[in-house]
């Protein structure tokens, strides 16, 4: 059936870039996107404030694992910048850790973003 009743809605231009990099990455206009995530969301077991409420529990812990990522990305650059000139870091495999624990919560995230 096609679609003929026609809405509008406002984003700010973040969001929209956001929701039309997402249109295209699974190869729909940003229009068919938006129709099709708002209809998945009216139809969400549980409700769309649960569902609503569960996505962004899950963006949350995103965003907490991109900004550790951030952090121990720089103590690893730091790192790097010191042996690069040949000096010795104690602590070196520790920021290798902390990057890899975080790289690993921003994979699961992910992936559990994904599966919904």
């Amino acid at each position: 059936m096609p679609r003929d009743q026609i809405r509008s809605v406002r984003l700010t231009r973040d969001e929209l870039d956001l929701v039309h990099r997402a249109a295209e990455s699974v190869g729909l206009r940003t229009a068919g996107f938006v129709a099709d995530a708002a209809v998945a969301v009216a139809q969400a077991q549980g409700g769309p404030k649960s569902w609503l409420l569960d996505q962004r529990r899950q963006v949350e812990e995103l965003m907490a694992a991109s900004t550790q990522l951030a952090r121990a990305g720089n103590n690893l650059n730091q790192v790097a910048r010191i042996l690069n000139s040949g000096g010795h870091v104690a602590y070196a495999d520790d920021a290798v850790a902390r990057v890899l624990r975080a790289a690993a919560r921003i994979e699961a995230a992910a992936i559990e973003l994904a599966r919904r």
